[in-house]
């Protein structure tokens, strides 16, 4: 195969890269396609080594180097944001794998004005569905919430809010920051 049939080559899985990574930020796949980065890497690393014969050759290929470098770069940074839940991928601070079941608006009760489900219910829906057991009544419940959010209120500075998380197919109650309306914090 001719170097130039090999840049051709080398473009086209570039542009497939590209895409498989669209489809897993979007949700369509459920691994980041690094196997298909590293093989895409390492052929662009061996194609570098080897003598050029033509300028135009030289810088097609250092053209895809640059945009293959600059694409794994941003792909870097996206996945740390969303393994941070920082970014487009929301401000939750859940790790990857952590699914939000839904939140509730604070200020000492666990009702979510938007919807009239409480948080409670959410939880208790949560735990059935991943076959946990629900030890807590709803009174108790609401109290320790209470009791929480007060504690995390004096320790942080600021408002929190609860949401129901199923992290590695435990449900598990986290605190938010809360934002404030018409500001992002």
């Amino acid at each position: 195969m001719s170097l130039e049939d090999q840049i051709a080559k080398l473009d086209k899985d570039l542009r497939d890269l590209i895409v498989s990574w669209e489809r897993f930020f979007a949700g369509d796949l459920r691994v980041p396609p690094r196997a298909e980065n590293t093989r895409l890497s390492n052929r662009l690393r061996a194609l570098s080594g080897k003598p050029k014969q033509r300028r135009v050759e030289q810088f097609r290929l250092e053209q895809l180097q640059h945009r293959f470098t600059s694409y794994s770069a941003n792909w870097e940074r996206m996945l740390r944001e969303r393994e941070e839940g920082r970014g487009r991928f929301g401000g939750s601070g859940a790790a990857v794998g952590a699914k939000p079941v839904a939140a509730n608006a604070a200020g000492g009760s666990s009702v979510d004005p938007n919807d009239g489900e409480s948080l409670y219910d959410r939880y208790v829906a949560a735990k059935r569905e991943h076959g946990e057991e629900v030890s807590v009544g709803r009174e108790r419940f609401e109290r320790q919430l209470v009791e929480k959010q007060k504690k995390l209120r004096a320790r942080l500075g600021h408002d929190v809010r609860f949401e129901v998380m199923v992290d590695d197919g435990k449900v598990k109650l986290a605190a938010r920051k809360q934002r404030r309306t018409g500001r992002r914090e």
